[in-house]
């Protein structure tokens, strides 16, 4: 089966069989445990595909490339490397967030992607679309990381293992895409158990004693509240063969408690819905792996110049994977830095620092329960009256929110509906003082915070 036949299906718009779509996955599964492990010279020949593969599928379908790379004179002969992308402009999530159809590929009707919303970690809410093909070579592209999870597991498939996420969240969205496209054999599945982050430790300790999972995957700051909360009760919990978290950060300090205290590995993914696999740590955690060939990286300054190894920027990444939301250039508003040592795994894929200030802060409640911040963040996710906002937690009770709004936004309602659903999520003792800014303030660094805890 040709690489392409799903592309040139799913472009004339005729439906790909489920069969057709099991085997576009197994094609692109073959040999992913050990494609890092291959010279880089040969990584890089296979970026150069992509590259100039996605310049061509951009220029011809997508609107901001195609007028872009006129007004600049650019033609498809330019673009041969992943050195050529920096010819085009650095697209900032401001350009995203406010017309985000700019840059879909109008190959396929918008009806036939899978629409995916921000977290709103960067305090911007953003719409990104993804194709089907995207979807599938994703899960392949899992196997890099996967593979060293297997092997601590047992087994490739049929283990047990607890998400802590969000609820619908991006990985069951993703999964039940494919599903509905896909033939999965039972044989061939994980079986996955779903607990919200929005519920006390102590209640997800139980469900997942419960469960017996082999592994334990979830947002860092929740994995760090959960082995909190167990290693001062000493709770018995059932104890995974492998932790794996992403989305935002944890300590070192607890790292070393799960790792040293607990005797369970513990690896990190750096993903994120504009660009799914970017990287992965593995077991001697130096740093992360990027997965140059699919996203590859450049750390630039604030005006995106690129930085040397060892300077800390904002991270810059192009999917090369992705053919409805297509972005080349694109600032996420990380910060980290490359590193120039290679690793002893043997794996040929680049270091990338652990980024700097993901972390979420968490919110005390006036009764002292310590609750996750994403719910918070979730209420003011309306991606189309609210283009940023802030909120400030200036004590347990008490929160200041600002919001840069769309011209429009009902303000009135906009106001009257957020103050409701603080009270109904955190509690009628809760007050929210309301400011309807210009502009929000950013960190030194040039990142927005979505969550300022100021509470003693």
């Amino acid at each position: 089966m040709k690489n392409d036949l799903i592309v040139r299906l799913e472009e004339s718009h005729m439906q790909p069989s489920r069969l057709l779509w099991s085997a576009y996955l197994a094609y692109h599964l073959r040999g992913q445990a050990k494609f890092p492990f291959k010279p880089l010279a040969v990584i890089q020949r296979a970026q150069g595909r992509r590259v100039r593969s996605m310049i061509a599928h951009a220029y011809r379908t997508v609107p901001y490339y195609r007028e872009t790379m006129t007004r600049l004179g650019l033609g498809l002969d330019d673009f041969r490397t992943i050195d050529d992308l920096t010819k085009l402009p650095v697209i900032e999530r401001e350009q995203l967030q406010r017309d985000p159809e700019y840059f879909v590929s109008t190959a396929q009707p918008l009806a036939r992607y899978l629409e995916l919303q921000s977290g709103g970690s960067s305090g911007m809410p953003c719409t990104v679309y993804h194709d089907a093909t995207a979807i599938f070579q994703n899960a392949a592209h899992a196997e890099r990381e996967r593979a060293m999870i297997t092997a601590l597991v047992g087994r490739s498939y049929g283990y047990r293992e607890t998400v802590f996420a969000s609820s619908p969240g991006t990985d069951q969205r993703v999964q039940g895409f494919a599903q509905r496209r896909g033939f999965f054999p039972a044989g061939m599945q994980i079986h996955r158990q779903y607990l919200s982050l929005l519920d006390a430790p102590e209640k997800n300790v139980s469900l997942l004693n419960i469960f017996q999972p082999d592994v334990i995957h979830g947002f860092g700051s929740y994995l760090e509240i959960l082995f909190s909360y167990l290693h001062t009760t000493c709770q018995p919990f059932h104890r995974p063969k492998a932790i794996t978290y992403s989305s935002d950060g944890m300590s070192n300090t607890t790292r070393r408690f799960i790792k040293e205290t607990l005797g369970i590995p513990i690896v990190s993914t750096y993903e994120a819905i504009e660009a799914f696999k970017i990287g992965f740590e593995c077991l001697h955690g130096r740093g992360l792996h990027l997965n140059i060939d699919l996203y590859p990286v450049r750390i630039v300054d604030t005006q995106g110049k690129p930085l040397p190894d060892g300077e800390s920027g904002d991270v810059v990444v192009s999917n090369l994977v992705n053919r409805a939301t297509v972005l080349l250039n694109y600032r996420l508003g990380d910060l980290s830095f490359l590193l120039a040592e290679s690793c002893p795994c043997g794996r040929s894929l680049p270091l990338l620092a652990f980024p700097q200030g993901r972390s979420d802060d968490w919110i005390r409640l006036p009764s002292g329960q310590i609750m996750h911040p994403q719910p918070v963040v979730d209420i003011l996710e309306d991606r189309e009256t609210i283009w940023q906002f802030q909120i400030v937690q200036e004590s347990d009770g008490h929160f200041r929110v600002s919001i840069v709004a769309s011209p429009t936004c009902d303000r009135e309602a906009i106001a009257k509906r957020v103050r409701s659903d603080f009270q109904q999520k955190l509690g009628d003792d809760v007050t929210v003082d309301f400011a309807f800014v210009d502009h929000i303030e950013r960190t030194a660094g040039g990142k927005l915070r979505p969550l300022i805890s100021k509470k003693s």
